[in-house]
């Protein structure tokens, strides 16, 4: 598994993890603030700090790895260094926009989440639907666009390095 794999692999688990939240929630019971939980709140609290946790933890891993390679390749590459600040600077002001946005929300969940003391969710799957449709958002810009930009801009070999740091990096962050 290359570096581009092991983070689109973190991307499907970051969507199933929202997905799990979301399905906790069921069917809307009523409508607007009439909605009601229909499973346990523990469960959707549970679900929701699972998400937040994997998120932060890939959010961390993610930027300190793309950091890590664009040095790297810079030091590494023997393209003129405009060549790959071509691609550094928009890759790393477009990641870490769409992290900012999505942290955002991420603690605007955990907060309305936390803090509602009813088994009113009306907020809650609002919310959670905003976070869903800007992490898709976000994951695609990044696998249709900032993936391929950085399969042709580093070394087979810098990839292969740069999994195993990632790798590394990963297993420390669990501790």
């Amino acid at each position: 598994m290359n570096l581009i794999e092991h983070l689109e692999k973190d991307h499907a688990e970051l969507r199933a993890l929202l997905d799990a939240a979301e399905s906790v929630l069921g069917k809307p019971r009523g409508v607007g603030l009439d909605d009601r939980l229909s499973t346990d709140r523990k469960l959707l609290i549970e679900a929701l700090k699972n998400f937040l946790i994997a998120f932060e933890r890939h959010e961390e891993a993610e930027s300190r790895v793309i950091e890590r390679l664009l040095r790297l390749e810079k030091i590494l590459s023997t393209r003129p260094l405009d060549a790959s600040s071509k691609i550094s600077a928009p890759l790393r002001e477009s990641i870490s926009e769409g992290h900012r946005s999505l942290k955002s929300i991420t603690h605007l969940l955990g907060a309305i989440a936390s803090s509602s003391d009813s088994d009113q969710i009306y907020p809650i799957r609002h919310v959670l639907s905003s976070l869903k449709d800007e992490l898709s958002r976000h994951l695609d810009y990044e696998e249709q666009e900032i993936f391929p930009k950085l399969k042709d801009a580093l070394s087979a070999a810098t990839l292969d390095k740069m999994t195993r740091w990632a790798k590394n990096l990963r297993k420390s962050q669990r501790v």
